[in-house]
């Protein structure tokens, strides 16, 4: 898929730019990751890959001294999160920018909470965290999910499928290790539950997919888009015992809690 050629774009966001959330999730997750964050209420937040906006906004909900910096590389994303924390009378301590994960414009050691729902991933663990190490401030932890086999040796056909969306995928263990060789530690983790990529995610793309097929029947990007995330769907229903995201709250190495 091109998402390159604009019209592409477009009809890619007509469905993954309009789901109330941009990845499995959900406002009760965020804030049950939110509760392990160790130390006092953060009051500055880094969300980074922040897609529409929904984990921001229930970060701003629960941090209500914060303020918070929201980065996605996708304008789109971008002035959905912003429309967002506007509805909710929350503009005034969330900025949503377009920015790169890997290089955030942020001063250095002012960040008291870098946060990243279902994008890590494009950095991979270890590099992001060592990119992200100079930006926080003592005490400071990252809050990240990421992809994640739920079982030893799954399906071959599902193992090719998930290579080729994110090559480094690995195990619970593997990403312990991930965390450790940046030199973070691992304060907490838990599994999302299989209702977290259906509730805000796979229900609400089932819906899109519809629409969009009844407004561009011939058109051969709407099918190309129709067709990725109808297979991303079925490898769900088919496989959702062996696969699925967890949700890491890490601080380096050496931080006292």
């Amino acid at each position: 898929m091109d998402l390159s050629d604009p019209h592409t774009l477009r009809t890619f966001l007509s469905v993954y730019g309009t789901l109330p959330r941009a990845g499995p999730g959900g406002d009760e997750h965020t804030l049950r990751a939110l509760s392990l964050v160790p130390g006092d209420p953060p009051r500055t937040v880094l969300d980074l890959g922040c897609g529409p906006g929904a984990q921001t906004l229930a970060l701003a909900r629960a941090l209500p001294q914060a303020t918070i910096l929201a980065l996605d590389v996708v304008p789109a994303m971008v002035q959905e999160t912003e429309r967002r924390m506007r509805q909710a009378g929350l503009g005034d301590r969330v900025t949503a920018g377009v920015g790169d994960m890997a290089a955030p414009e942020v001063d250095p050691k002012s960040q008291q909470l870098i946060w990243c729902e279902g994008a890590i991933y494009f950095l991979g663990v270890s590099r992001a965290l060592n990119l992200w190490r100079p930006l926080l401030a003592d005490g400071a932890a990252v809050a990240f999910t990421e992809a994640t086999w739920f079982r030893p040796s799954p399906p071959d056909e599902l193992r090719k499928w998930w290579l080729s969306q994110h090559p480094s995928m690995t195990d619970d263990a593997g990403v312990r290790l991930a965390i450790e060789e940046a030199s973070f530690r691992t304060v907490d983790s838990f599994r999302l539950p299989a209702d977290a990529w259906w509730d805000e995610y796979y229900r609400p793309m089932l819906d899109r997919i519809e629409e969009l097929r009844a407004r561009l029947p011939n058109d051969p990007a709407a099918a190309e888009v129709i067709a990725s995330a109808e297979e991303e769907i079925g490898y769900f229903r088919r496989f959702s015992d062996w696969y699925g995201y967890t949700f890491f709250i890490v601080q380096p190495a050496g931080t006292q809690s």
